[in-house]
């Protein structure tokens, strides 16, 4: 018979190695993320938009899933369809303008917008993040003079 304290010895262990692996996951997810394909650059040349696949250590269903409408909570050990996260750049300087949270693409994913009234870009329903003050909906302020 073992004595409780080899078992309370086993369980702080478990609860430690868990703890560390979920956190190393949550803290790499983005770091050592793949891009999953080519850049979308937008019609105008203003914005490109980077899609990633997280990478993750522990098993999907042990990465809590966000909700793009922020008045939902993250959900709990859910059932992920394609999680991916996106990045948001101004394609004319290179410069990050946002990343977004982890979002299942199965179910809140879709085509691109590139802010045409609400002066911010879409991918579906996911907010990706906002227009540049320059380049409203995917317009220039001030374009290049032709050449002849």
């Amino acid at each position: 018979m073992k004595s409780p304290s080899t078992h309370i010895i086993f369980l702080a262990t478990f609860i430690t190695t868990a703890g560390s692996l979920w956190a190393s996951s949550e803290y790499w997810e983005k770091g050592l993320a793949e891009s999953l394909n080519e850049p979308d650059i937008s019609p105008g040349g203003c914005y490109r938009v980077e899609t990633f696949k997280p990478f993750w250590i522990l098993p999907m269903m042990f990465h809590r899933k966000a909700n793009p409408y922020k008045d939902h909570s993250p959900k709990w050990l859910p059932w992920w369809g394609y999680p991916a996260f996106f990045r948001l750049y101004d394609h004319r300087t290179g410069k990050l303008i946002s990343e977004t949270e982890i979002y299942d693409l199965e179910s809140a994913g879709g085509p691109m917008s590139w802010g045409g009234g609400s002066g911010m870009v879409y991918a579906g329903m996911i907010p990706i993040g906002p227009n540049v003050p320059d380049c409203r909906g995917d317009r220039p302020a001030t374009r290049a003079a032709p050449q002849e």
